[in-house]
């Protein structure tokens, strides 16, 4: 048993080594008697697998620590160890844990067994003799399953690396466009400061054509460089009064609330541990657009209210504007995203995008309902997070 011990000790210490990406599946058979290990392994020697053998269950644990199987075939009656206790080890090993392990047994079919085998979380367990034709397309299918594993693995890793490299390329960019758009911006102002009086209609509307999207582009830059920024720095956690951010996010849209004569309604909202940044940032943009996608024979009315869900807080921020159409809902929080043409309602179709990152980031989620002609309601939920003192 001391040498039980010490493969417990070894499986504890290692370390999982990245065998890169696999072509091909790894089956593992375990067995005490020779002739059992080689007539399984002609069973499955068809299938497109490497096929390791072991004769004990320390001897299947230590090939367990350095290759990583599919699918194990594990016999329950061994001296020294048997298939329960070789497989109650071999799960420790985070490698190991979610393997298929199908036990195969020549002992009693009582119940018992199989209970215990279930328990343990083998798949199967077949009784000897085995039928060769069953044994193989069990195995098959958790091949297949494995191949698959593998393959969505990979496709995460390269679409994860493929993410980061846009959003690196996206600030770059972005960082990099900031100060030529803004002396654009800055010289057509001063053209039409200086020399407005020297051009025609024609040139004044060329200017001011200029000097409009000179704006739009920084907007959007800005918008741009705030989305590829969310996640790239760790965010502080603080003791956040909601309504003091509320009230600093409405003093941004004054000028708009008074020219629109919008009725803003706010309710009882909370003190949380929370990012200052995040929840301007939803407040900001969710705030805006209730302002802006209006029909301009009505009076904009918004309301914002919490309501506590255990340690989750559920805010709505509800509008009666035009509303969204149920053919766009899907794709409301796609960067880049406009329904409407910029004339109509002015944004970059960055705004909503940024929220949905930076709430998903902190473990929070955000939905809307929305009818044509009546309005839009949107929530959002903020954990109610522990301050590092």
């Amino acid at each position: 048993m001391s040498e039980v011990l010490a493969n417990r000790k070894i499986m504890m210490e290692a370390t999982n080594i990245d065998p890169g990406p696999e072509t091909r599946a790894n089956i593992l058979i375990v067995d005490d008697r020779k002739e059992n290990l080689i007539a399984t392994e002609k069973v499955l020697k068809n299938l497109d697998a490497v096929i390791f053998k072991a004769n004990s269950g320390n001897e299947a644990l230590s090939l367990m620590l350095r290759h990583r199987f599919a699918v194990v075939l594990l016999d329950v009656q061994m001296p020294e160890m048997d298939g329960f206790e070789t497989a109650k080890l071999m799960q420790e090993h985070e490698s190991m844990q979610n393997v298929p392990i199908i036990f195969v047994t020549a002992i009693s079919k009582e119940e018992k067994y199989a209970t215990q085998a279930a328990e343990i979380g083998a798949v199967d367990y077949i009784f000897k003799p085995i039928n060769s034709d069953i044994l193989r397309s069990k195995v098959k299918v958790y091949l297949d399953i494995y191949l698959q594993h593998q393959q969505i693995l990979r496709l995460n890793k390269t679409l994860s690396q493929s993410n980061e490299e846009l959003e690196r390329f996206a600030y770059i960019c972005s960082h990099d466009m900031q100060e030529p758009v803004r002396m654009m911006h800055s010289y057509a102002e001063l053209l039409e400061r200086k020399y407005a009086q020297l051009l025609d209609e024609t040139g004044k509307k060329y200017l001011n054509f200029i000097t409009n999207n000179a704006k739009h582009m920084q907007k959007m830059i800005s918008d741009i460089l705030g989305f590829s920024r969310v996640g790239r720095e760790e965010l502080t956690i603080e003791h956040v009064d909601c309504s003091q951010i509320l009230q600093e996010v409405l003093e941004k849209f004054t000028p708009q609330i008074q020219e629109k004569k919008a009725r803003i309604t706010i309710g009882t909202l909370p003190v949380l541990n929370t990012n200052v940044t995040l929840l301007s940032v939803l407040f900001q943009n969710l705030i805006g657009n209730g302002l802006k996608f209006q029909d301009k024979t009505k009076v904009p009315e918004i309301e914002i209210e919490a309501n506590q869900n255990g340690r989750e807080w559920i805010f709505t921020v509800r509008d009666n504007g035009i509303g969204i159409d149920p053919r766009f809902h899907a794709k409301m929080f796609t960067i880049f995203q406009r329904l409407h043409r910029r004339e109509e309602y002015p944004g970059t179709g960055i705004g909503l995008s940024t929220c949905k990152k930076f709430i998903e980031l902190q473990g929070g989620k955000i939905w809307f309902e929305s009818t044509v002609g009546q309005g839009t309601i949107f929530y959002f939920t903020i954990n109610n997070k522990q301050v590092t003192p």
